[in-house]
């Protein structure tokens, strides 16, 4: 059992981001046959295409922001999987591919609950993930000193998720207008970032380069 353990431990990583980087380029395909497919909406010189390009955007940030999610847990730690893991990555692929399905001509609410769904979806994966990790000895060197995260920890998170669903229910009872859409827009995409670069962070301390 220690040997299928220690395989376990070993092979996993390369499997998960092989099985993440092929959801992650089906996901690219599909926002790029969104744009490729010379959609006339796209190229209008109004508030509506602009909005469409706002969750393009967006959903091309999600991407990236998941795929920044998993390298670094695989590069950067080591876990004892289950089959919940192997299956985790088809539930985020499904959710971005329910996103850019919702990419139109005109804004649909139900986008803003398909990005706070992947936002608190992700937040699962990386909390599930971390704590198996800090099960491992392998993984003592980052973990010694650092308290288990807390609900406190996730303030800023469900903050962006809760707002997110308040303007889908906005949108919805204000009868869909057009300068809240391109708010919520904005507003995804400066969360996204600031999370992007707040990865950073951990990366280097992945890394070595800051303690």
């Amino acid at each position: 059992m220690s040997v299928m353990r220690r395989r376990a431990l070993t092979q996993f990583p390369m499997v998960l981001l092989t099985l993440v980087s092929i959801i992650q380029a089906l996901a690219l395909e599909l926002v790029w046959g969104k744009i490729s497919a010379g959609e006339a909406y796209l190229w209008e010189w109004n508030v509506d295409a602009l909005v469409a390009w706002g969750t393009i955007s967006v959903t091309l940030l999600g991407i990236l922001q998941v795929w920044i999610l998993y390298a670094t847990l695989v590069i950067g730690f080591t876990w004892l999987p289950t089959l919940r893991d192997t299956v985790l990555p088809f539930i985020l692929g499904i959710q971005e591919f329910t996103m850019i399905s919702l990419i139109g001509p005109e804004f649909n609410a139900l986008w803003l609950y398909a990005l706070s769904a992947l936002f608190l979806f992700g937040i699962y994966v990386a909390h599930m993930s971390f704590r198996r990790a800090r099960l491992e000895p392998d993984n003592a060197a980052f973990f010694t000193g650092r308290e288990p995260a807390t609900w406190k920890d996730f303030i800023w998170a469900f903050t962006n998720i809760g707002l997110l669903i308040v303007f889908g229910m906005a949108y919805t009872a204000l009868r869909g207008p057009v300068w809240l859409a391109l708010f919520s827009i904005v507003f995804a995409n400066m969360s996204l970032a600031i999370q992007i670069v707040s990865s950073r962070r951990l990366w280097r301390v992945i890394v070595g380069i800051d303690g």
